[in-house]
């Protein structure tokens, strides 16, 4: 999804940039919409080597941040049935691969069959004549004609070889196989075909634009390819000089007045923002995607925010729940597979990158190990686990990240220590009832109920966060 997500963005980006750009050449808006289907057909490639870029601290829609519970977890040592491991094949890359071999295929047949008619005609002139063709055609570096264009008037002739020959100059046959293959990928996605069709009219605006600008008079072009798009009937091979479903938008063009050649360079351009700006939004995460902007949220007052910056993305995994940590292993399996209840609900992605951290049966002490990470977010991952194990070998390591200067991570160590309710943690829990972020004195207030000191639980009666007055019964 993620991919798909990327590869829409820069062909809609695309349209929209072409479609304001009505001033520009016909051969700009084709260098735009060819770079937009090479950047989505390389985002697959690009999303798995670009390093992952994402904003930290993103604000986000009002939604209630409070960690949300997992499937309860067995106590340690008690005998959990491990889950089958999940499906490695899916029914919709099944059915992804029968579109793509479709297209690919019909696509592919038909290249096939033009290189063949290529080779079979008959050169002519520094051109090929062919008995199966019945206008003009470009095919990588042959021009095809029919049999009787030696019989062509001399200017039409002179007319029509300018167009072909700008397509070979501007290697549109090349461009138009890459617009083939992200047809074939993206088959599905009506931007993917619609990319594909804007792009075949530019590309023959832009030819029809050099034609002009050598000279000839709109009125005589625009008449004779209006003949030959009269005598053909069968259907084109590699680029036909008149598609009958563009005739009328190019004949439009050619008759409104002079040609608008790009400048110098501009193609170049186009491609070097497209080599520059694919990896930038290939790197970018959904998150950074979906809901950009800078800076911690408010937590003094009532702000509510979402827990979308901690999210990490983690693969599915299995390993088998055997070893000394078996029944959290199996646990955390079962939250894995659950599907989330919400678009805020993290568990089955933090269950999913737990179990990637089991080693010989072991998690507890990669968990443990993983608090030391430099980024926030695998030490949040990892001291959510934590609490699910409700092992005491975490509260000195969670007690300290009390102090961590972000308030997401404060938060989650607050909440894994009320899970694991171990006395030996009420010296950093009472330091935590000062928090200055609602969410770590909501954890402490909970830490405080479960470990039954209900005196510092009623002093909290009076925060000025509903939610922690609340959890304190205060608002009851």
């Amino acid at each position: 999804m993620t991919i798909l997500l990327k590869a829409t963005i820069a062909l809609l980006l695309a349209l929209i940039v072409a479609a304001l750009a009505k001033r520009a050449s016909a051969a700009t808006r084709h260098s735009i919409l060819a770079a937009a289907q090479l950047a989505a057909l390389t985002m697959p490639l690009l999303t798995m080597v670009v390093p992952k870029v994402t904003w930290v601290e993103p604000r986000m829609e009002r939604v209630l941040t409070a960690a949300p519970a997992a499937a309860a977890v067995p106590a340690r040592g008690e005998s959990t049935p491990a889950p089958a491991p999940p499906a490695r094949t899916s029914r919709i890359l099944y059915l992804w691969l029968a579109g793509f071999a479709f297209v690919a295929v019909t696509r592919g047949r038909a290249l096939v069959r033009a290189s063949r008619i290529a080779r079979r005609a008959t050169p002519w002139r520094g051109v090929y004549l062919s008995s199966e063709v019945d206008q003009p055609v470009t095919l990588f570096r042959r021009i095809l004609l029919p049999l009787d264009a030696p019989n062509w008037d001399a200017s039409q002739l002179a007319t029509v070889l300018l167009h072909e020959r700008a397509h070979v100059t501007r290697h549109d046959s090349l461009l138009g196989l890459i617009g083939d293959a992200t047809c074939a990928v993206y088959w599905f996605h009506p931007l993917a075909w619609i990319v594909a069709r804007s792009a075949q009219l530019e590309r023959e605006r832009a030819c029809d634009e050099i034609v002009l600008a050598h000279g000839v008079r709109g009125v005589d072009y625009a008449t004779a390819l209006l003949a030959v798009a009269q005598s053909a009937g069968r259907a084109a091979h590699g680029i036909p000089m008149a598609a009958r479903s563009q005739i009328e938008t190019r004949i439009r063009s050619i008759l409104a007045g002079a040609a608008r050649l790009p400048r110098r360079g501009i193609r170049a351009l186009v491609t070097i923002a497209a080599i520059v700006a694919a990896p930038l939004l290939a790197a970018l995460t959904p998150v950074s995607i979906l809901r950009p902007a800078a800076g911690e949220p408010d937590l003094l007052g009532d702000a509510i925010t979402s827990p979308y910056s901690e999210w990490i993305g983690a693969p599915d995994v299995y390993v088998d729940a055997t070893g000394p940590d078996a029944a959290l292993i199996a646990a955390l399996q079962r939250a894995a597979a659950a599907a989330p209840e919400s678009d805020i609900d993290l568990v089955p992605d933090r269950a999913r990158w737990a179990l990637g951290r089991v080693r010989d049966g072991h998690l507890v002490l990669p968990l443990l190990a993983a608090l030391n990470d430099p980024d926030w977010r695998v030490r949040a991952y990892a001291a959510w686990a934590l609490g699910e194990a409700r092992d005491t070998r975490a509260t000195a390591p969670l007690a300290g990240l009390l102090s961590d200067p972000i308030w997401r991570m404060r938060a989650m160590a607050a909440h894994a220590l009320a899970q694991i309710a171990d006395p030996a943690a009420r010296p950093a829990m009472e330091r935590a009832l000062s928090d200055r972020a609602w969410q770590v004195r909501l954890a402490a207030v909970r830490y405080f109920d479960s470990v039954g000191d209900r005196t510092l639980v009623d002093a909290m009666r009076g925060d000025r966060h509903i939610a922690v007055r609340s959890a304190a019964g205060g608002d009851r």
